[in-house]
């Protein structure tokens, strides 16, 4: 068993590991055993860094439909970075092998897609895009500041130990399993992964990426909280459920969205409240006039004036008594009432 080194230092260590094919060696990376078999890669089993990559040739790339960078998580990675370098290298595959999954790249840097042609000059984070990103950010701030206060922290990467498991299941496995991504971040995983034309799933990543939270998303577009993390997480790594195929809501969650939206801050969109509502008119209603309940609601919301819109904008919950919900769902139950009772009125005339 090979031992850590003997340092006051906490810098991750390189071991060169013999190529005995299936020996089983050691490592140990800030005290910790990791048991790995060899590669064929001669970087694999390597803590790597930048300068060795680009003696190489090699530069970083990302997945294209990879989750947006956070800026709360990029500070608070600067300042983690800063005080105490990287702790855990983070993870790489060669982006030939990301292309030929049929996924596409981007350099992380410009932006600009990388072509299979490309491909060889490239290896693709599958984990840490927000701490290559503080990186980044740590050296360009450098240029502003005076030498004894620079950060001087290496980037530390490490290809991923399992040759054998599907580039797709990699990315889900790490990002989900050991780094948990947000409920949002987790569409667009899927999207990326999938090959499939999945309406449902277009309409889920349209509204997670302005900031619906996934149930919610997935309220509108099935009347259903059905669209889970879950489902997500093994459309990445190629099973898609037949949930992510229907389509016979999506029309319906359109259509509603766009009327309320029309009235109603995207905020109050964003809230289980005002969809949960309206699944509740629409499961009250008998099956024969679920078509007429759509078509009332659409109208009702439509027809909100800016009064009432603002009295469902200011609701607030108060201490001791009731909750924001609650009195939401009053005002939205009492305006209803007044939508109906009029529609009645004029039919009758």
């Amino acid at each position: 068993m090979l031992s850590p080194p003997r340092t006051n230092s906490y810098v991750p260590f390189f071991i060169d590991l013999c190529h005995q094919k299936g020996t089983r060696v050691e490592m140990f990376l800030l005290g910790c055993p990791i048991f790995i078999m060899n590669q064929k890669n001669e970087l694999a089993l390597q803590v790597l860094t930048l300068a060795v990559l680009a003696s190489k040739g090699l530069k970083i790339a990302r997945l294209s439909g990879n989750r947006n960078f956070d800026e709360k998580v990029v500070k608070a990675k600067m300042k983690s970075m800063k005080a105490n370098g990287m702790l855990v290298p983070a993870i790489i595959v060669d982006a030939k092998k990301v292309i030929e999954a049929g996924l596409e790249i981007v350099d992380f840097e410009t932006g600009e897609i990388i072509s299979g042609a490309d491909a060889a000059r490239y290896v693709v984070l599958v984990d840490a895009n927000h701490r290559y990103k503080a990186h980044l950010n740590l050296l360009e701030a450098n240029k502003e500041l005076k030498d004894e206060e620079k950060y001087k922290g290496e980037f530390y990467l490490i290809y991923a130990l399992n040759e054998e498991i599907a580039v797709s299941r990699m990315f889900s496995e790490i990002n989900i399993c050991t780094n948990p991504w947000k409920g949002g971040d987790f569409p667009k995983g899927a999207k990326m992964a999938c090959k499939e034309e999945l309406p449902l799933l277009d309409f889920i990543v349209e509204l997670t990426e302005q900031g619906y939270p996934l149930p919610t998303a997935s309220k509108w577009g099935t009347f259903k909280a059905g669209i889970t993390k879950e489902i997500m997480a093994d459309a990445m790594a190629g099973k898609i459920s037949d949930k992510l195929r229907k389509t016979n809501g999506l029309e319906r969650g359109r259509r509603l969205l766009k009327a309320v939206a029309e009235h109603l801050s995207k905020e109050i969109l964003k809230s289980r409240i005002l969809i949960d509502w309206i699944i509740y008119q629409y499961d009250e209603a008998d099956d024969d006039q679920k078509g007429a309940t759509i078509d009332n609601l659409f109208k009702f919301f439509s027809s909100l004036n800016k009064e009432k819109a603002e009295q469902i904008e200011k609701a607030k919950g108060q201490r001791g008594g009731d909750t924001k919900e609650t009195i939401i769902n009053r005002l939205l139950n009492n305006f209803y009432e007044q939508f109906t009772q009029s529609q009645s009125a004029s039919t009758d005339e």
